[in-house]
């Protein structure tokens, strides 16, 4: 019992060692879509290649590929969260082509995961990797829009 409250304790404080970092104004959700191929979920500068998060599914298909841009030496394992719904999900990482000093982490996710449907309904997500947590601005009508865009007809 003594070594569960020290693991207790431990995790506890890494987790107030983490830094919050909030995404600039300059930064909104943007909803692209061609039927033909995809839709897209973006968080980004419009009218230019910088991004912070891309959300990409065939019409229908069920799933979801999720790119993240972050940092070297950030794990390829990701937690997200909407809201008190959190998973958090394996990738793969490799370095952003156009920025130095940044990493694409690609995750894979399926439009009924409970934390894409949370998404779905308040428009909340945050990234949490092992030193920092990002909180994105508010996506409720594209998320929404995107995510119903993605579902399996029934």
């Amino acid at each position: 019992m003594r070594r569960l409250i020290l693991i207790g304790l431990g995790l506890a404080a890494l987790g107030g060692c983490a830094t919050t970092e909030r995404v600039g104004a300059e930064m909104t959700w943007g909803l692209f879509e061609n039927p033909q191929e995809s839709a897209k979920l973006v968080l980004g500068v419009p009218e230019t290649d910088n991004v912070r998060l891309m959300m990409v599914c065939r019409p229908h298909s069920g799933a979801v590929e999720i790119t993240i841009v972050g940092r070297t030496g950030d794990p390829a394992a990701v937690e997200l969260r909407s809201g008190q719904v959190s998973h958090v999900y394996a990738g793969a990482g490799h370095a952003d082509d156009e920025t130095d000093g940044a990493l694409d982490i690609e995750l894979k996710a399926s439009v009924t995961d409970p934390v894409m449907a949370r998404l779905a309904d308040t428009g909340e997500l945050t990234v949490i990797f092992p030193t920092r947590r990002i909180v994105l601005p508010n996506a409720f009508s594209q998320a929404h829009d995107f995510l119903n865009r993605c579902r399996p007809r029934i």
